[in-house]
């Protein structure tokens, strides 16, 4: 949902953003599919024959993804706190985050996880799974899941900083960040990235848990924290109101392309080409640069570029939540189905993106019949 601004017009293109992102979102985890060396723990991999190209985009679209989504959630989670009753408030997030999570957790993740043993042909009957791998087991993990359960926490975070200064729920005269906001930013992302990045090893995909309500991963974590509060300064600034900034995409978007081709680039060669000692430093720096022009250029690009709506924007827009919801095992099931196919995996990949994000689109036109998934205006 978008907030109105004074005049009632709908900021379009976050909807258009956020859509985007889950059709990005969706393209990356087929990618993973199709990588050289994808995980072995990923729910479907077909190694007809993987390709370093894709390894390229999962390692530069991995980045970026989540802090746009916490940005936006934090954008429009204090617009709503701003505007409803504690009760109004909490009873929305218990209909749309915390009971769709849990679900998710329950019922969804195990289904999901269970294809790691069905798409490689293991014999591992279901309860036993259930029990003994999943549950109790090793491979326990909220599946995508995790976003709505980090989310629903930074709502309690944010409702108790609204209660100790309720201030915070108020617009203050429409401004511009300026260049203290932005080296606020870049200064705290990196100190924390890099504390995160030491106190692992500078293994940026390692997950951590407080079993079992809790997963995360350490090096960005405290990134999603900074956009989501970022997101909750720029309403309080009404950045996106007819007064508002606006971003500057030809600062931006070179800005975006270039921190993501450096670090791309030094994640997946940095560690051969400099000392050891360098190697967590330099990572950590190109990480939070890179996460910051992500955000930044995306919205400069949106905001200049994808400020209106037509028909295939909104049902994608209306769609979105439904399809990030429900996307995961459809898409695996899919990369399964072509693992049979003797064909080029380029075409192979483009084939499972379409059909992918068909069916993902249908099953989220279904979902929103549900009161979880159902568009406000």
């Amino acid at each position: 949902m978008s907030e109105a601004s004074s005049k009632g017009k709908r900021i379009f293109f976050l909807d258009n953003l956020k859509a985007f992102i889950i059709c990005l979102m969706i393209a990356f985890h087929i990618a993973m599919s199709y990588m050289q060396y994808a995980p072995d723990w990923w729910y479907a991999v077909d190694k007809a024959a993987p390709q370093f190209s894709f390894t390229v985009f999962v390692t530069w679209a991995d980045i970026f993804i989540m802090p746009i989504m916490f940005f936006i959630s934090g954008y429009f989670g204090i617009s709503s706190l701003s505007r409803q009753t504690a009760k109004e408030f909490w009873l929305s997030k218990l209909v749309r985050i915390l009971i769709p999570w849990v679900l998710g957790v329950l019922i969804f993740a195990p289904l999901v996880t269970y294809l790691v043993f069905l798409t490689r042909q293991v014999p591992l009957p279901f309860m036993e799974y259930l029990n003994k791998v999943f549950f109790f087991g090793p491979l326990f993990s909220h599946g995508h899941y995790w976003f709505l359960g980090s989310l629903f926490y930074l709502y309690i975070i944010l409702f108790i900083v609204v209660k100790i200064k309720p201030s915070i729920k108020e617009k203050l005269t429409p401004s511009e960040p300026g260049r203290l906001f932005f080296l606020f930013i870049a200064v705290l992302s990196y100190v924390l990235t890099f504390a995160a990045y030491y106190m692992i090893g500078g293994n940026n995909d390692n997950w951590s848990k407080l079993w079992p309500i809790f997963l995360y991963q350490p090096t960005r974590v405290s990134l999603y924290v900074i956009y989501f509060f970022a997101g909750v300064y720029g309403w309080r600034r009404q950045w996106f109101t007819e007064k508002g900034v606006k971003f500057d995409p030809t600062i931006w978007i070179p800005a975006f392309l270039f921190t993501g081709l450096f670090y791309t680039g030094f994640a997946l060669f940095g560690q051969a080409a400099v000392e050891s000692a360098s190697y967590l430093p330099v990572k950590s720096a190109l990480h939070s640069l890179f996460v910051m022009a992500s955000v930044f250029g995306l919205l400069a690009l949106f905001q200049a570029k994808l400020d209106y709506t037509n028909g295939l924007l909104k049902a994608l827009s209306d769609n979105s939540y439904a399809m990030y919801y429900s996307h995961l095992g459809l898409v695996m099931l899919v990369v399964w189905l072509l693992t049979g196919f003797a064909i080029p995996v380029y075409i192979k990949y483009l084939l499972a993106c379409v059909l992918g994000l068909a069916v993902t689109y249908i099953v989220g036109r279904i979902l929103m019949f549900l009161p979880f998934f159902t568009t406000k205006a």
